[in-house]
């Protein structure tokens, strides 16, 4: 497992082996700390990837991507 702290949110990644040698990972996003009832997590599974490494950076990537985005869409613009 290898976690991430984005801003308010925590990003954690997790990889999987399958029978056939190849990694899987996948993506969880949710508040950092403090977790309410109307929080929510986030899962995505990515594609299957020839070694470790390269699963987790890609799930990494993709869950920065989103606690960004999640981060972006909770500031109220200035007018």
């Amino acid at each position: 497992m290898h976690r991430r702290i984005v801003g308010r949110y925590s990003v954690e990644v997790r990889t999987l082996r399958t029978p056939a040698g190849a990694w899987k990972s996948a993506y969880i996003v949710e508040p950092a700390a403090h977790a309410g009832p109307r929080d929510f997590v986030m899962i995505s599974l990515l594609e299957a990837f020839a070694d470790e490494r390269s699963a987790v950076d890609a799930a990494m990537a993709r869950g920065v991507k989103h606690a960004d985005w999640l981060a972006a869409s909770h500031t109220v613009p200035s007018s």
